[in-house]
């Protein structure tokens, strides 16, 4: 037994996100039912393998089924009212602005089912200024504020994180809804709305570094601001900001240029992490580096000497020897893979963390497993991704419609059954429709 087997969903999403979503309710044993435009979610098209599967798609996908259903038909709204008292659970990924405009509302689903759970997501939260318009995930990490912290630069300006920490963060955030709003539903019989966004998301993981202390260093944080603002109306490069931001000691950089960083090792890479008193005095015996003669700040020529010193060291031996080495004495590391080295590292494979898929087009693939494993009720990634529209005809037919309205849909085009997809294609132009 699966701990969600007996839980329908319906979603109504692309990209990766809220996708991410349905695939962790999948893998706990929800009848997760894709619901796509006849082109397909974009994220067929995004790194393609086959004329209909993509890279993305695959990875984001596996366990669920797929219809496809065109929102801008006219035919469309029957379809979408008997997902509704089919499902337990909706999932819905638009800009606020298109939620009426489809009938994908809580207000409109609450009219049909006032049990069901609705999950609302929209990229910048449902109230404010932006509640309306639609936005991505380098969109949530420039607004939250925390890609000042964690992206990378190219030619004085910030890139992008990769991979979209916030849409898959999103997706972990909107399954823990999910899932606490049915257990209030099998406490009170009531369905409810749930809302999550990607800005929200951001914001959260943001939980260590946004955080501000008025009373004990108001004075400060506002000096500090007041500089970062005047470097900017200068013209400085993100890296002088950021700089200029860490070496005042408001992030603690000092000791992740020591204690908690990357190393390159002579054949590779390695992490450390000993940011405690105890963990940097074992992390000194270890590498029989010299303790700090004084306190560590910024800029100074003791600083320079010790980030100098254990780069030497740690570049004079291998990874593996480096890793029982600290190890022997306490000292947290790890190695630093290669992405291809992720599926071999022993200790991925030990916990499943990654698994292989076998797809009746694609073939063999390996994606990431379940991060969540239950001692009684398993939960594991199993199957692959759904061919476009390969579910569309049963899906129909469990939701009440017979033959009949089944070949008028298709006929009409409000959707596409596997064997006529390419034939829909021709015939609207490849017409996305989830915009």
């Amino acid at each position: 037994m699966k701990i969600l087997e007996d839980i329908k969903v319906a979603e109504f999403a692309q990209n990766v996100a809220i996708p991410h979503c349905g695939r962790l309710l999948a893998a706990m044993g929800a009848d997760v039912v894709k619901i796509e435009p006849p082109q397909g979610d974009a994220m067929r098209h995004l790194g393609r393998l086959l004329d209909d599967e993509g890279r993305t798609y695959a990875v984001t996908n596996p366990g669920k089924r797929s219809m496809t259903l065109d929102l801008q038909s006219d035919g469309a709204k029957p379809v979408i009212e008997a997902l509704f008292r089919w499902a337990d659970v909706v999932l819905v990924a638009f800009k606020g602005s298109d939620l009426d405009r489809y009938g994908l509302s809580w207000e409109h689903a609450k009219s049909i089912d006032p049990s069901l759970i609705h999950l609302t997501h929209t990229p910048f939260g449902p109230e404010g200024p932006d509640a309306l318009v639609g936005g991505y995930d380098v969109l949530a990490q420039a607004t939250s504020g925390i890609g000042f912290f964690m992206n990378r630069t190219e030619n004085g300006v910030p890139t992008s994180t990769r991979p979209a920490i916030n849409d898959m963060g999103t997706g972990v955030y909107s399954a823990l809804g999910v899932v606490a709003a049915l257990r209030h539903r099998d406490k009170t019989g009531e369905g409810q709305r749930v809302d999550t966004s990607l800005l929200g998301t951001a914001v959260s993981f943001g939980m260590p570094v946004l955080g501000f202390f008025p009373d004990l260093r108001g004075d400060q944080d506002d000096a500090l601001e007041a500089e970062l603002r005047s470097l900017q109306a200068e013209g400085a490069s993100f890296e002088d900001i950021r700089n200029h931001y860490e070496n005042s000691g408001a992030g603690g950089q000092v000791l992740f240029k020591i204690y908690f960083r990357h190393y390159q090792t002579s054949d590779g890479m390695i992490a450390v992490a000993a940011l405690s008193g105890a963990l940097r005095q074992r992390f000194h015996d270890a590498t029989g580096i010299d303790e700090p003669s004084e306190a560590l700040r910024p800029g100074t020529p003791e600083l320079s000497r010790l980030v100098a010193e254990s780069e030497t060291v740690l570049a004079s031996a291998s990874s593996e020897h480096w890793l029982t080495h600290l190890r022997s004495f306490g000292v947290p590391c790890a190695r630093y893979n290669l992405p291809y080295d992720v599926p071999r590292d022993p200790q991925v494979r030990a916990n499943g963390y990654m698994v292989e898929l076998d797809h009746p087009t694609i073939g063999r693939y390996v994606t990431t497993g379940m991060p969540v494993q239950f001692e009684t009720t398993p939960a594991p990634i199993d199957k692959p991704s759904p061919q476009l529209a390969a579910h569309t005809e049963e899906i129909l037919s469990e939701l009440g419609f017979d033959q009949t309205a089944r070949d008028r849909l298709a006929a009409e085009n409000v959707v596409t059954r596997r064997d006529d997809t390419q034939r829909h294609d021709d015939l609207t132009g490849g017409r996305i429709g989830y915009e």
